[in-house]
């Protein structure tokens, strides 16, 4: 049996809408790379680096639905954001990039972190901020659309978890203290030092 692209994204389609499990996924890639029965073009490093990611999400990434998602966008498009989505230090140069574009010292945090975010983080428009870093608070504040003083508005995440949710956000995490960003969909980018942030 030979393997197409267009049967890996009919399998993507299947996971997404929740008719075949991830345990069913694996079983297929590893038959796929054990088994003579199955075949595909060599010169398709797409085809075999999907098969061998969905064969050992261990070493590789996490079966689920953000990650389909990107498996199937590489499969139709070639353009692969799963390291992204899934790496830590693969941001690490974009932050410093950031903070000597704007003349600030690379303060990084651990991705253990917690950060303080509103709900939806896909809106058109996010801001951020980071307060003074005091062990074991919430330095960095992260939101979309219009801010609220409520007591719920922020939920406190591991910042890591934000390369599954929005990693585009990780390369101004490295910003130092009284550092805020304004950054939206259409490629609008504000970053600028608020001394009132470190009075708090």
């Amino acid at each position: 049996m030979n393997i197409e692209r267009k049967e890996l994204i009919e399998l993507c389609d299947k996971f997404l809408n929740r008719e075949i499990t991830k345990s069913e996924l694996e079983f297929y890639a590893f038959n796929a790379i054990m088994s003579d029965e199955f075949d595909w073009d060599d010169d398709d490093n797409v085809i075999s680096e999907t098969i061998f990611d969905w064969d050992n999400e261990i070493i590789n990434f996490p079966i689920n639905e953000v990650n389909m998602k990107l498996w199937k966008k590489r499969l139709e498009t070639n353009v692969d954001e799963l390291l992204e989505h899934n790496n830590w230090n693969v941001h690490i140069e974009k932050q410093k990039d950031i903070c000597e574009k704007y003349k600030s010292k690379w303060k990084p945090i651990s991705r253990n972190l917690k950060v303080g975010i509103s709900e939806n983080l896909n809106l058109e428009k996010l801001n951020g901020l980071r307060h003074k870093t005091e062990k074991g608070k919430v330095c960095w504040y992260i939101w979309s659309g219009d801010y609220s003083e409520n007591d719920d508005f922020f939920k406190p995440i591991c910042a890591e978890h934000l390369l599954q949710r929005n990693p585009k956000i990780i390369k101004y995490l490295g910003l130092d203290d009284g550092f805020r960003f304004l950054i939206t969909e259409s490629g609008y980018e504000d970053v600028w030092f608020d001394e009132n942030l470190l009075k708090s």
